[in-house]
């Protein structure tokens, strides 16, 4: 058993593991360690088949894209076209001074497609070149160029927080700052109803809610009459956007600042959404809640208030604010939850449904007029489907948002065993491809990376002010490369980055295949 591929993949994530923990002023390697030690593992016979590579590909992937669903098309909407015309850009500046360099040494074309393809770490990219020419030389070079650009990249990437003198603490909290803003801070107030309008005709608390946008939580009355309508002098309670508040200020008649005691059966409750029959459905679909008086006053989401709009799709994880009668609490928390820890670890039938949709959307082919048919390919279907899946939430009975430890395993357990496979099968022929072919094609692949990247950066940060969090997710997702990524989240410990990341993904992926095709035919 020592022998077996089981036995090295886990000796080199644990190797890997340790060495990538290890700082020296603040300073790791983080997941790049585990790319070197699988390296040179590869180099002497410790090598992994690619069907472990596709299963912790698969994994990852399908777990990022989910977690980037929900506010993925928000990304699209505010920032979509810019970050994918800069993808493109990027994506084209590595094409043309790659090629630019190749043409002016004269070297073969079979020669500057490996170095291209084998700078994006891009084996979609390469099947292209391979389909328009069978030269065995695109595929060497590839071999020889990926595994230094696949560590450089991680490393260099790693490394533009300290060169551009970023403070990665204060980009989140930047970042988290933008979130907030497109999210009006809720209030709770109350009101008098001193408008002579209620004097003649009694309006029901619906009609109010509909004319402002906001929640009326309680009502106290100053007559026997509880019949869910307003009369002058009752006292009300509410909850809204400062913007919501002033029309219900208007219409009402007086704010009222100091401290009331409401004579009701009603509570306040702040519950957590994590149950699995409410987890992706609309708050206007709850009615369970409605027959027990339950009124939702405020969602609060990663840390931002939502009015809750009827449309509001509920995620896993959401805190509600809830008023209704105390006798119902039990019921009302037994509906929505409240403990994530009781939520269903891993339900393996939406992971397993998810996957097998991914793989079968990657292989249906699309024409473009000129160059024949292109696919998603593997990695581009399984994250175009969990993107969807993600967004979606539930479909009938089948929910797709994970819980947030399945979520998290899955994808540290899917880019470990990605990078062992990677790197034991780059390192195979690493020293062989150097010997034959030396070092030039290594040094205008690393070129045209760094001199791409870094002006990209340039361009993102100085003159666009762009936040650092996104710059790095968009960079990964350009150069689709999963072990930045990775490092990248590791870095920051946070998943903003996979938003911009999954964003740019799919059009970097077709562009890569299309310029790898015109590169055999043009030039």
């Amino acid at each position: 058993m020592i022998q077996s591929e089981i036995f090295y993949l886990f000796s080199i994530i644990s190797v890997g593991y340790i060495l990538g923990n290890i700082k020296i002023r603040g300073f790791s390697l983080d997941i790049t360690a585990m790319l070197i030690v699988a390296l040179i593992a590869g180099h002497y016979g410790m090598v992994i088949s690619d069907e472990f590579k596709f299963f912790g590909l698969a994994i990852f992937i399908y777990a990022v894209g989910l977690q980037s669903g929900p506010g993925f098309f928000e990304t699209i909407k505010k920032d979509g076209v810019r970050l994918n015309l800069l993808a493109v850009l990027l994506v084209t500046s590595i094409f043309v001074t790659i090629y630019g360099i190749g043409i002016y040494m004269d070297m073969p074309k079979g020669t500057i497609e490996g170095i291209f393809t084998g700078s994006l770490t891009s084996v979609p990219a390469l099947a292209s070149a391979l389909e328009v020419s069978n030269d065995s030389s695109i595929s060497v070079i590839f071999g020889l160029v990926y595994p230094f650009c696949i560590v450089i990249t991680v490393l260099f990437v790693r490394l533009l927080p300290v060169i551009f003198r970023v403070d990665l603490n204060k980009e989140i909290e930047l970042y988290e700052k933008e979130q907030r803003q497109k999210y009006p801070d809720v209030f709770t107030n109350n009101y008098k109803v001193t408008n002579i309008n209620f004097k003649n005709s009694c309006i029901d608390k619906q009609q109010i809610e509909d004319m402002t946008g906001a929640i009326i939580e309680r009502i106290e009355y100053t007559n026997e009459e509880e019949d869910n309508r307003l009369h002058v002098n009752n006292i009300v309670r509410a909850s809204g956007t400062s913007k919501e508040l002033k029309k219900l200020e208007i219409i009402l008649g007086e704010e009222i600042h100091d401290a009331i005691e409401f004579h009701d059966d009603m509570k306040v409750f702040r519950l957590l959404v994590a149950c699995e029959d409410i987890v992706g459905k609309k708050i206007g679909q709850l009615t369970q809640l409605k027959t027990l008086r339950t009124v939702i006053t405020k969602v609060r989401r990663s840390g931002i208030d939502i009015t809750p709009d009827p449309s509001l799709t509920l995620r896993l994880g959401d805190k509600l604010y809830v008023v209704a009668p105390k006798e119902y609490g039990e019921r009302i928390t037994k509906i929505i939850g409240d403990d994530l820890l009781k939520y269903p670890a891993a339900d393996f039938l939406p992971i397993s449904l998810g996957i097998v949709f991914g793989i079968l959307v990657g292989s249906i082919p699309f024409v473009i007029p000129g160059l024949g048919s292109i696919k998603l390919s593997f990695v581009g279907g399984i994250l175009l489907t969990a993107i969807l899946l993600g967004r979606k939430g539930r479909i009938g009975p089948i929910v797709w948002q994970l819980s947030p430890h399945s979520t998290s395993m899955m994808k540290t357990l899917g880019q470990l065993i990605f990078m062992a496979t990677i790197g034991t099968n780059a390192g195979k022929y690493l020293v062989e491809a150097v010997s034959q072919n030396g070092f030039i094609p290594i040094y205008i692949a690393l070129f045209g990376l760094i001199f791409s990247i870094t002006m990209m950066t340039i361009l993102c940060r100085v003159f666009l002010k762009m936040n650092f969090i996104n710059i790095l997710g968009f960079l990964s997702g350009a150069m689709v490369s999963t072990p930045t990524l990775t490092m990248i989240n590791n870095t920051t410990k946070s998943e903003y980055s996979s938003i911009s990341y999954a964003a740019v993904y799919p059009m970097s992926l077709v562009l890569m295949i299309i310029l790898a095709q015109l590169g055999m035919k043009i030039f």
